[in-house]
């Protein structure tokens, strides 16, 4: 019971020292300002289509098989992380196929590459269960906006995801 009450303790004290943290910093820049800080986070848009998503999942693919690297899972997500649109190319691994869309899912819901978290969330990834700190993971981006995401694994994994981003800007 004593190890339990700890455990407790030591998250609510983290998220208290991340909500604190926030607070000490500007607020975050609206739209008017998103556009002239390259470095903003964008709000969320629409939820990514179907045919969006098949139109990032082929130029995906196009890239993996430009690369040779045709062992690839590919996810696009909506921007709740929910599975829109899938491929899992020939030969590719099975656990391939989750890690993509643990990566998508990451992507979406931090709407930021995942081999890049911020570091103020570092605590709190630990209790997300979907997401994972590797490169793959990249937001979709239409009309300044985060409509979802794509996850890739397998190989050449980051360039293919932006690859697969770029077709929607």
């Amino acid at each position: 019971m004593r190890k339990s009450s700890l455990f407790l303790l030591c998250i609510i004290s983290g998220l208290a020292l991340t909500s604190f943290s926030r607070a000490q910093q500007p607020p975050v820049a609206g739209p008017a300002t998103a556009a002239a800080d390259p470095g903003a986070t964008p709000a969320y848009g629409l939820p990514i289509t179907l045919s969006q998503a098949e139109k990032v999942l082929n130029a995906a693919k196009a890239e993996a098989v430009r690369l040779k690297s045709t062992v690839n899972a590919i996810a696009v997500v909506d921007t709740h992380g929910e599975l829109v649109a899938f491929e899992r190319m020939d030969e590719s691994t099975f656990h391939s196929v989750q890690y993509a869309q643990v990566k998508a899912s990451g992507a979406a819901r931090l709407r930021r590459a995942t081999a890049t978290p911020p570091p103020e969330m570092a605590a709190a990834l630990t209790a997300m269960p979907d997401f994972v700190s590797m490169p793959g993971g990249v937001p979709i981006v239409a009309d300044g906006k985060t409509v979802g995401a794509i996850g890739v694994s397998g190989g050449n994994d980051l360039i293919i995801a932006k690859a697969g981003a770029a077709a929607l800007q």
